[in-house]
């Protein structure tokens, strides 16, 4: 049986230094507390899978096809209910983020994790840092094709196929239809992402896939969302899926791992569906970004909440388009003022979102 839970979340003092949270305290409890109406589940526990993540014992697990959809591969018991799928819908397109405990069926999820932990050799430093931006990261990736292994290719496979990406479409509202790049994460010791927002190049949904197991609070590694008055997190877990839709106003971040954690690692799959090319043109064919419509400005007049779908890429595309009606190279008044608000509008500001949705067994 399933429960959908809301939880408004206590402020917490966040201090962000390389061994955040020396110590495993009672205090680290200020994060979503659980619902769980299954006595008998084990969020560290899965039935063992054979190296060849082929079958075990008691359960078959068989690797993605070319072509098959993510939704065959999700807990049956979230996901072919309307109730829950209809939550999730309301969250995502709201704005807000989504962490679905006990996402993927048992035997992925696992043999996804086996697979992760014995890839070390394949993991590579990620490091960026940049005074211009404030932003920094320091962690460990999986992004050369060459070395994936054959279920890291297979996952890539099942993200990116058709019925995958229209699944991500009707879930959150946007645009999925571009190519995604499931990659593998494994944060260290030290390991961190400064506050970003993930706005960048066509990307639309964000999927975190969090396969950590025997994780104690007091190691850090929680992605926390930014709020003026609250810092509502999620803790490395297994199984656990988080979604969002990708905007200008979606920062987060990863506080650094303690020391502490030792060989235990913080292990995810992550990526980002995105759009599947449209920018906006003057000459553009409505039909293929919104049909019923004389103009594509009027769909995001319509309802300023359609201004977050700009992608990065096409916010960048409407400042040139601006710039062309203020140097006088458009000449079509109207649409020009309509083009000037949209923009404006766009970047004004920041938004805080104080809360996360999440869904359990």
């Amino acid at each position: 049986m399933k429960m959908i839970c809301y939880t408004s979340l206590l402020s917490i003092a966040l201090f962000f230094y390389g061994s955040l949270f020396a110590s495993a305290s009672n205090s680290s409890e200020t994060t979503i507390k659980a619902c769980v109406d299954n006595e008998d589940h084990d969020d560290n526990t899965a039935d063992p899978i054979s190296d060849s993540g082929g079958s075990s014992s008691s359960n078959a697990f068989t690797y993605p096809k070319v072509g098959d959809s993510i939704t065959s591969f999700l807990n049956p018991n979230l996901f072919q209910d309307p109730e829950t799928i209809h939550n999730i819908k309301q969250q995502l397109r709201a704005g807000k983020p989504v962490m679905i405990h006990n996402a993927f069926q048992p035997e992925y999820a696992e043999a996804m994790y086996q697979d992760l932990s014995s890839a070390e050799d394949a993991f590579e430093l990620h490091a960026y840092a940049h005074e211009q931006d404030d932003f920094s990261c320091y962690h460990y990736n999986i992004y050369d094709l060459q070395k994936y292994t054959p279920l890291m290719n297979a996952t890539l496979e099942l993200f990116n196929s058709t019925a995958t990406k229209e699944f991500a479409s009707e879930l959150s509202g946007r645009r999925c239809g571009g190519q995604t790049w499931p990659a593998a994460s494994w944060y260290k010791p030290g390991s961190h992402s400064l506050p970003h927002s993930d706005w960048a190049d066509q990307r639309t949904v964000a999927y975190v896939w969090h396969l950590t197991k025997d994780w104690k609070h007091g190691w850090g590694g929680h992605l926390y969302w930014m709020s003026e008055t609250s810092f509502p997190f999620v803790p490395p877990s297994f199984n656990t899926l988080v979604l969002f839709s990708v905007n200008t106003r979606t920062q987060h971040m990863v506080t650094s791992v303690n020391h502490l954690a030792g060989d235990v690692k913080r292990l995810t799959i992550n990526g980002w569906w995105e759009d599947n090319g449209w920018l906006p043109s003057f000459e553009d064919d409505l039909a293929q970004f919104a049909e019923g419509y004389d103009d594509w400005l009027d769909y995001f007049l319509e309802d300023s909440a359609r201004l977050l779908e700009f992608t990065a890429d096409q916010s960048f595309r409407l400042g040139q388009l601006q710039a062309e009606c203020t140097a006088g190279g458009y000449h079509d008044e109207i649409r020009c003022n309509k083009l000037h608000y949209v923009y404006e509008t766009l970047h004004e500001g920041s938004y805080w979102y104080n809360e996360i949705h999440y869904v359990e067994l």
